[in-house]
């Protein structure tokens, strides 16, 4: 009986162990693309904390890491990636608008992404994503739509409101400290909401175009708008305005335009700022004064780049790093480091070691295909082995035989 019982319980676990093999090797998962560098940045999010990971969409794909490893991330087929922001104060939770759609999407890391429609009368995509993370008030910002505002409850997003604008939401930015403070830029305009983005009303004292819009969570939260020719303009309420040009060579008369800011997310008093002069009335042409850094809120500014070859676009800061930036410029969507960042060289080769891993699943595949044959041998034992135990004797059989028929 034990002998049975043995034979038994090894055929089954030899059996169920190849089934499981085979599957396993056949389930085969789609190998990592690794980027050593980005080349084509369309939209980025930095790390909130030193040395954390960043996101960027680079070529059209979701990827993240940092400099000398950037890691893709998959996202839902048919979907233009467009613009990101993270949750600093939910790990892991990003969300993505799409390029090619009114919805944006949001994924904890762990259940995939979930989408959320932002309306179904307009046709167009989105542009900007700000995160009022103290109230979980996400505000997306749209090319044909205006602004939408929702509310993030965990497990969906409920709309909360929708404004139309004149033209399309170039930036939008929020606090996330509780003062409110909410804006959105057009090519043309700078709007601030009001009730926490439920109304929103142009602001008409700038006296400037507005270029470029950031938002610093310090205390008090700070609103930073560049414009066309009046430098850099700060402001803590969307009220009053005050010029933060010192160390830009900014010179009365002259045509100081902001380009592009942004700030260290994990440094709340270090900005920077792309910047250029202005000439021209009928044709206006744009000549690049460089790229500048402030360690005190925009209180002073020192060069990092007294030039680039064209008018920067974009400026990537890397968390935590005093002077570390790259640049995009409108010739190039390439990150030109800056200052201490590490130079970024164009990389289209892929890290993906597929011959590796289709090796491994081969040789899986071969290791349980033995196992299975001596399955299949261990079965044929234990099956001849059973009969030769319920086979009558010879000698048994042969005295039935040779008994003789009951007489009556």
């Amino acid at each position: 009986m034990i002998r049975k019982f043995f034979f038994i319980a090894t055929t089954a676990l030899l059996i169920l162990s190849v089934f499981a093999g085979i599957v396993s090797a056949l389930d085969t998962q789609p190998v990592a693309t690794v980027k050593t560098n980005l080349d084509n940045v369309r939209s980025y999010a930095a790390a909130n904390q030193a040395a954390g990971l960043n996101y960027a969409v680079d070529g059209g794909q979701l990827f993240v890491g940092r400099p000398g490893e950037w890691r893709k991330v998959a996202t839902p087929e048919g979907v233009i990636v467009g613009p990101l922001a993270v949750d600093s104060a939910h790990p892991g939770v990003l969300y993505m608008g799409a390029a090619n759609d009114l919805a944006i999407y949001r994924t904890d890391g762990k259940d995939g992404w979930m989408r959320v429609a932002l309306s179904d009368a307009y046709v167009g995509g989105v542009t900007s994503i700000a995160l009022d993370k103290a109230s979980r008030l996400v505000y997306v910002g749209t090319d044909t739509a205006g602004v939408f505002r929702l509310r993030d409850v965990g497990s969906s997003m409920i709309a909360s409101g929708h404004t139309e604008l004149d033209a399309p939401v170039v930036e939008v930015a929020t606090d996330s400290t509780g003062a409110g403070l909410v804006f959105a830029r057009t090519p043309q305009a700078l709007y601030q909401g009001e009730n926490m983005g439920l109304t929103w009303n142009e602001v008409e004292t700038l006296g400037s175009t507005p270029t470029a819009l950031e938002i610093v969570n310090s205390y008090p939260a700070t609103v930073y708008v560049g414009t066309a020719d009046r430098g850099l303009l700060t402001s803590q309420d969307g009220l009053t305005w005050s010029m933060a040009n010192d160390g830009l060579a900014f010179v009365p008369g002259s045509r100081l335009s902001v380009d592009a800011i942004a700030a260290d997310p994990a440094q709340l008093d270090v900005l920077y700022v792309a910047t250029s002069y202005r000439y021209g009335s009928t044709s206006v042409h744009q000549s690049p004064a460089g790229v500048h850094q402030t360690v005190n809120g925009g209180g002073a500014w020192q060069s990092l780049l007294s030039q680039t070859d064209a008018v920067v676009a974009e400026l990537l800061p890397v968390a935590g790093q005093t002077g570390a930036v790259y640049a995009l410029t409108a010739a190039s969507r390439q990150p030109l480091a800056i200052g201490a960042a590490p130079v970024m060289v164009a990389s289209t080769a892929t890290v993906a070691p597929a011959a590796a891993a289709s090796n491994i699943a081969w040789t899986t595949l071969m290791a349980w295909i033995i196992a299975g044959l001596a399955a299949l041998a261990l079965g044929y034992v234990m099956i001849t082995d059973l009969r030769s135990q319920t086979k009558p004797a010879p000698t048994q059989q042969l005295a039935l035989r040779r008994q003789p028929a009951n007489q009556r």
